[in-house]
C-alpha cells in the first residue's frame, strides 16, 4: 500500500476512535426532579368519641409527618385545632387563609378528609378554593393527592359537586319565592310610601333627583325607581 494511502487510513481510524471517545463521555442528560412540595398541616379532634376511637391529634399528626416524610414533602407548620362548637374553626380559617395567600406554601394536609370539611359541600368549597389558588390538598388516609394525576380529577369532580349545589340552592331558592308570593307573603323589602303627586310636581319644576330624594324622605335610587315607573325620566 503506498504512504499516501496508509496515512489517510491511520488518519480516519484516529478519527473513528477520537468521536467514540467523545461520544462515550458525553453526559446523559438528567431528569428534571419534581418540585418539593411545601405543605402546612391541620389536625382536629372535636369529641370524646374520636379520641378514644384513636384519632387524637397525636395520631393524626403522625400520619401527617410520616407521610411527608414518605414523598419527600417538606411539613412547614402543623396547626392543631380541639373544639366542641359546630361553626367557629378559628384554627382552620387562620390556615386556610395563609395556605391561600402565601406563595411559600403549596398546599395543605390532613390525616383524613372529614378533618377538613363537615359536608360534602364543605369540602368541595374548600377544594374549589385551592384549586382556584392552584394550591395541593392532600388526605393521608384517604389516599388524596391532588399533585398527581388521579388527585387533579378529585379536585375537577369537587368543583363540578360545588357548582351544582350552587345552582340547586338558586333554583330551590326561586322555587320557594315563587310559591310564598302567590300565597301572598312578601318575599322583598317593603316598597317604601311615597307622596307620588309631590314628586310629580318637584319634576316639574326641574328639582334635581338629590334634592327630591331629601324632600320626600328616601334615597335617590327610590325616587329614580318611581319615576321609571311613572314614564317621567
Amino acid at each position: 500500500m503506498p504512504t499516501t494511502a496508509k496515512s489517510k487510513a491511520k488518519r480516519s481510524q484516529a478519527k473513528a476512535k477520537t468521536k467514540g471517545k467523545s461520544t462515550a463521555a458525553a453526559p446523559e442528560k438528567r431528569r428534571a426532579k419534581p418540585k418539593k412540595l411545601r405543605l402546612i398541616g391541620y389536625v382536629r379532634v372535636s369529641t370524646v368519641k374520636q379520641l378514644q376511637e384513636g384519632f387524637s391529634l397525636e395520631a393524626q399528626q403522625e400520619a401527617i409527618e410520616r407521610y411527608c416524610k414518605a414523598h419527600g414533602y417538606e411539613l412547614i407548620a402543623l396547626e392543631k385545632e380541639s373544639e366542641s362548637a359546630v361553626k367557629a374553626r378559628p384554627v382552620f380559617n387562620k390556615v386556610f387563609q395563609r395556605v391561600l395567600e402565601d406563595e411559600d406554601v403549596d398546599g395543605l394536609i390532613v390525616a383524613k378528609l372529614d378533618r377538613l370539611g363537615r359536608s360534602v359541600k364543605d369540602l368541595a368549597d374548600i377544594a374549589a378554593a385551592l384549586r382556584e389558588k392552584e394550591k395541593q390538598l392532600i388526605s393521608v388516609q384517604d389516599h388524596i393527592d391532588t399533585s398527581s394525576l388521579n388527585g387533579k380529577l378529585l379536585f375537577h369532580i369537587l368543583s363540578a359537586i360545588a357548582e351544582y349545589e350552587r345552582e340547586l340552592l338558586i333554583e330551590r331558592t326561586k322555587i320557594g319565592r315563587a310559591i310564598a308570593e302567590k300565597k301572598g307573603v312578601i318575599c322583598h323589602r317593603p316598597r317604601k310610601p311615597i307622596d307620588l303627586e309631590l314628586l310629580k310636581e318637584l319634576k316639574k319644576r326641574g328639582v334635581s333627583h338629590r334634592r327630591m330624594a331629601k324632600l320626600l324622605g328616601v334615597s335617590k335610587s327610590t325616587v329614580l325607581r318611581r319615576l321609571d315607573e311613572l314614564g317621567l325620566r
